[in-house]
């Protein structure tokens, strides 16, 4: 494992894809940096050196089309000579009913979720194969195992990545290759992707409790480049033992999340329709941080998810007993 890895990130210049970067950069990667906004990019190419990277540079462009992925991979070679890791962070989202979503903001969604990620792929195995060695990894979410009402388009577009994952690693393992796919399923976490999120609810968006710091899933990226050979990783405990309880009761299951969506998932303010950052990058400043931490706001918002969780079990409850 080399000691400066060079890295390529997507959608780096906020949320998970900024903190994976600047996870690597206390490590002193070499990173490759891509994201739509020219503004952002600079911002998170100039943290990372701060923040320690050997080097950082910015690619622009946005993932949905193939030369973004080709133009970050062909940097990486002519800077660095290697790519050793491919992080796929790039990813929009939007909440609606199905029925009243318009078509075109449907198919974006699914546009960057899943075509963006396998045109990053692409040109990550193009580098990858021919040196023979190198690890990707994709972000999916738990919404991937276990869907939610009102995102059917990111549901959707994260159950197909971790069907891209598997189907990509039996493909590798029959070609005799050593790159290694890795898929990274987190739970909600404290982004800007729910403010960046298109909306036609009719309701203000907020973060669905619980809401877990981004370092958790940067956690498990580390943790994907240093041991790639386990395929999948599932975010936090409690994010895992819900995949189980999804695949053991599905119905049940889907009954309490829907619930606990229409719940917790939107405020009682009015919000008007919006296509967030769906088709252009968002003209706010970016971070990190979506705000939906700190102290008090945490503890706020860990004991509504405790009441969410507790009517989720009353449903399952009562599904289970009119089954009996």
């Amino acid at each position: 494992m080399s000691a400066s890895p060079v890295v390529v990130i997507t959608g780096a210049s906020s949320g998970l894809g900024r903190a994976t970067a600047l996870a690597f950069a206390r490590r002193h990667a070499r990173l490759v940096l891509v994201a739509r906004g020219a503004a952002g990019l600079e911002d998170v190419v100039a943290e990372a050196r701060a923040h320690g990277a050997r080097d950082a540079v910015a690619v622009g462009g946005d993932t949905t089309d193939p030369a973004t992925g080709d133009r970050a991979a062909d940097t990486a070679i002519a800077r660095y000579g290697r790519l050793h890791l491919w992080v796929n962070a790039a990813a929009v989202s939007s909440y609606a009913r199905f029925w009243e979503q318009p078509a075109a903001e449907f198919e974006r969604v699914l546009d960057v979720d899943i075509r963006g990620y396998a045109n990053g792929v692409r040109s990550a195995l193009g580098v990858m194969r021919s040196q023979r060695s190198g690890v990707i990894v994709n972000v999916a979410s738990i919404l991937g195992e276990v869907p939610q009402p009102y995102s059917a388009a990111y549901s959707m577009s994260k159950a197909a990545v971790i069907a891209f994952g598997r189907s990509l690693r039996s493909e590798l393992a029959l070609a005799k290759s050593p790159v290694h796919v890795v898929t990274v399923l987190p739970p909600a976490l404290d982004t800007p992707i729910f403010q960046h999120a298109g909306n036609r609810s009719g309701r203000e968006v907020r973060a669905l409790p619980p809401v877990y710091p981004p370092s958790r899933a940067v956690d498990e990226i580390l943790a994907a480049w240093k041991h790639p050979a386990r395929g999948e990783r599932t975010v936090t405990a409690a994010g895992r033992t819900l995949v189980r309880q999804h695949t053991k009761r599905p119905a049940t299951v889907e009954a309490a999340i829907a619930r606990q969506t229409e719940l917790g998932q939107f405020r009682s303010k009015p919000s008007g329709p919006t296509t967030g950052n769906l088709f252009s990058p968002s003209g706010e400043p970016l971070s990190v941080s979506g705000g939906w931490g700190g102290r008090r706001a945490q503890t706020r918002r860990l004991l509504t998810g405790a009441a969410l969780i507790a009517g989720a079990v009353a449903v399952v409850r009562a599904v289970r007993t009119q089954r009996d």
